[in-house]
């Protein structure tokens, strides 16, 4: 018996489905993908609507049987709210362009997302939570988009090269007036975002005007177009608004159509970035990734730099604590009022240091030694202190002249016949960590001298003698040990810490957190 060959079944592929759907807790959402149309299923609707299926297949029904037979009679049917919202309208996909997707062997209906709007709006105001919800979805993202959002949708935009650069564009049948239609053409530079619309389209937006009419009112605008010197003119966004509003609402005959238009199209530029489907581009550029990462590295050092700048002002601020403490602990509190940072004029200025004050009829006690450089004679001593991190500068003498100017004027204001102390009440201290190097240039070497104290130096100029104390050469000694603390030598400040004497408990907590 002769073998029979039979030829293998031919395999042909499966063409790709021209719909996207995606079913999520039971709600099937479809897109065809080639004109962007979408749905959602009977079923699926029911759920974001929050009513039973039976429901929505009832209200369908009624709307797409105006007349229905009973028996012999025809009865008209009832009307309702929903049947009037529903009733002309194209309720399926497959009634608006015989499109129906194929789901195990038979079609599957798809309700139009205008007539699905139409059954959520109105549950929601029947107060249905689920509509309600649902409503409130659509409306954040945009019903179309909420549809692409949960099936992955992608809208493919058409473009066209003009010159050298590739525009997206989209098409549009418009009605230019009652017997006429024509196509709109729209454009965006993906590249940029500046978009416009066709000249030619122009005229048909605004119900039919001449383009030369078009065109003479261009020529007001300073540089309407955003290729000039190429054939298709495409007219910048912003012109075309005001276009349109000249033709719709100033120039006569005003133009209905135009006035549609002008109305329909605002804000002109997002409204023609969605026609032509326009995305801001991701940066992919390789320099301008390294642009951004540069900026960004900037921007981190900037702030680094105010946090050290923060942490500075902060330590600053402990310090001048510490030395006003220190010497509130050094000084007989019975004798002496020692005050940080007090207001020296009308306006809020506070001196960046002490104020000491002699208490009435009070004198230093034989037994009492101060450091080295503080004597306190006058009534009222102004220091101003600068921490290892800041330098003593001819600045911070002027700002110590100033606060003993304004400090000597309040006085006066509350003096009953107003009149200014004597300058002899008065004795000014600026206290330095390190050597002031760059005062004594600003200053010259006659202004500046030396005295038989170590680290204790006299600034005379302008009627006064201020005393300037430079910590960091001022001798080891217990009478010093105020100075000593303040030290920028740790072997200093150890001496200052070890003495019999002991430190209050929150300045040797000071330095046990600082060592």
């Amino acid at each position: 018996m002769p073998s029979v060959k039979h030829s293998p079944p031919s395999l042909k592929p499966v063409p790709p489905s021209p719909w996207l759907k995606k079913n999520i807790n039971g709600i099937e959402y479809w897109v065809y993908i080639l004109t962007g149309l979408c749905g959602i299923n009977i079923r699926g609707l029911a759920l974001l609507c929050g009513v039973h299926e039976n429901a929505i297949r009832s209200a369908i029904r009624n709307a797409q049987k105006y007349l229905q037979k009973v028996g012999e009679e025809v009865r008209k049917i009832r009307e309702t709210d929903l049947y009037n919202l529903l009733k002309d309208k194209e309720i399926f996909l497959e009634e608006v362009r015989n499109l129906s997707p194929i789901q195990q062997g038979g079609p599957v209906k798809i309700i139009v997302l205008e007539v699905c709007l139409i059954f959520i709006s109105y549950y929601a105001k029947k107060g249905k939570p689920q509509a309600i919800e649902t409503l409130s979805l659509f409306s954040k993202f945009g019903a179309e988009q909420f549809i692409y959002i949960q099936t992955g949708y992608i809208a493919r935009p058409e473009s066209v090269v003009l010159g050298e650069i590739e525009y997206l564009t989209a098409k549009e049948t418009v009605q230019v007036n009652k017997s006429r239609q024509a196509e709109a053409r729209f454009f965006t530079n993906p590249m940029t975002g500046e978009c416009g619309i066709a000249l030619e389209s122009l005229g048909y937006l605004c119900g039919g005007v001449a383009i030369k009419h078009v065109q003479a009112f261009l020529n007001t605008q300073n540089e309407p177009f955003l290729q000039p010197d190429h054939p298709e003119q495409i007219v910048k966004a912003t012109v075309c608004a005001e276009v349109l509003q000249h033709f719709g609402h100033e120039h006569k005959p005003r133009k209905t159509v135009a006035q549609h238009w002008a109305k329909a199209l605002d804000p002109m530029v997002p409204t023609l970035h969605k026609k032509t489907n326009y995305q801001a581009p991701a940066v992919t550029d390789r320099e301008m990734q390294l642009e951004l990462q540069n900026n960004e590295l900037k921007e981190e050092n900037s702030r680094l730099k105010q946090l050290v700048k923060e942490d500075e002002t902060q330590g600053l601020k402990k310090r001048h604590r510490l030395m006003g403490r220190v010497l509130q602990w050094a000084i007989p509190k019975n004798l002496y009022d020692v005050r940080l940072e007090e207001e020296t004029s009308y306006i809020t200025q506070l001196l960046d240091g002490l104020i000491l004050k002699r208490l009435p009829q009070q004198s230093l006690p034989k037994d009492v030694i101060l450091p080295d450089g503080l004597t306190l004679d006058a009534e009222i001593s102004l220091l101003t202190y600068k921490s290892p991190l800041e330098s003593l500068n001819l600045w911070t003498i002027q700002e110590l002249i100033g606060h003993y100017v304004g400090y000597r004027k309040i006085l006066a204001a509350h003096h009953p016949k107003h009149t200014l102390p004597d300058a002899k009440q008065f004795a000014l201290y600026a206290i330095t960590t390190i050597y002031p190097q760059e005062l004594i240039k600003q200053v010259g070497t006659t202004a500046w001298q030396p005295t038989i104290k170590n680290g204790v130096y006299q600034l005379c100029g302008f009627g006064l003698e201020i005393t300037v104390i430079v910590i960091n050469e001022i001798t080891t000694a217990p009478h010093n040990r105020p100075w000593n603390l303040l030290s920028s030598q740790q072997t200093t400040i150890d001496y200052a810490l070890n003495q019999d004497v002991p430190l209050p408990d929150d300045l040797r907590q000071y330095f046990e957190r600082n060592s």
